[in-house]
């Protein structure tokens, strides 16, 4: 019953706030971006389980996410380390960082967002994990969370490069801007991409353990600009 429920809830919110927002994932930090890191307070969670703390000292950015990220640690030492070794990293946001996360972020979900999601708006972290990316070969990176507290059934990547217009200052995001491809990982997998232009089309596929998803969302109800929906629904409501 909860389910029926909430599912007739997001529905309704959908035809409340009209064409929402597809900029509820927080913004992607892109390529200059990484560089406003630098000296940040982070935390990264290794494969063995271990925590380090310590300065975000800098990371090998290539085209479809980090192959390296280095940490100054509290003795003054650097520690390296490569997608194979970490499982997430999470660093301080800087206020300039803060302004790009929160100028869509959340436009969408929090119009009505249970107080769970209250976190999307005014997030103190950029949060990375580790996935392997879409390739010849499978090939891990250290790829920017976008869907930080909504992601138990699908977590959504940035794809580097993929935004296109909009105001950007020293590679972070401020004003528009549109993202017109995500990765996927759902269940660990392999990460796939989702297009702009393939969407609908794709999306039964998508969204096909969760009869209630396929049920409400039809035609033109599906629309790229409501993915950051989709993507919190099918994580509240379908499990």
């Amino acid at each position: 019953m909860k389910k029926s429920v909430g599912i007739i809830f997001v529905t309704l919110a959908l035809f409340l706030t009209g064409r929402a927002s597809g900029q509820g994932f927080v913004e992607t930090v892109e390529e200059g971006g990484i560089s406003a890191m630098y000296g940040n307070e982070c935390v990264v969670t290794l494969q063995s389980g271990e925590v380090i703390t310590g300065k975000f000292a800098g990371g090998v950015f290539v085209v479809n996410g980090l192959t390296k990220i280095k940490v100054k640690l509290e003795n003054g030492e650097n520690a390296k380390f490569s997608p194979d070794q970490v499982v997430s990293l999470k660093v301080k946001a800087s206020k300039l960082m803060k302004l790009a996360m929160i100028s869509d972020a959340g436009s969408s979900i929090r119009e009505f967002a249970n107080s769970d999601l209250n976190g999307i708006v005014n997030r103190e972290w950029v949060i990375f994990e580790t996935a392997t990316t879409l390739a010849q070969k499978e090939t891990k990176r250290i790829l920017q969370l976008l869907n930080p507290g909504f992601d138990s059934k699908v977590k959504v990547f940035a794809e580097p490069g993929a935004k296109t217009g909009g105001l950007s200052i020293g590679g972070l995001q401020v004003t528009g801007g549109e993202d017109r491809v995500y990765l996927f990982v759902k269940g660990g997998e392999k990460a796939f991409k989702v297009k702009k232009g393939s969407y609908r089309e794709n999306f039964q596929e998508l969204y096909s353990d969760c009869p209630q998803m396929l049920e409400q969302f039809q035609g033109e109800k599906i629309r790229w600009d409501d993915v950051a929906l989709h993507v919190y629904a099918y994580d509240q409501l379908c499990r």
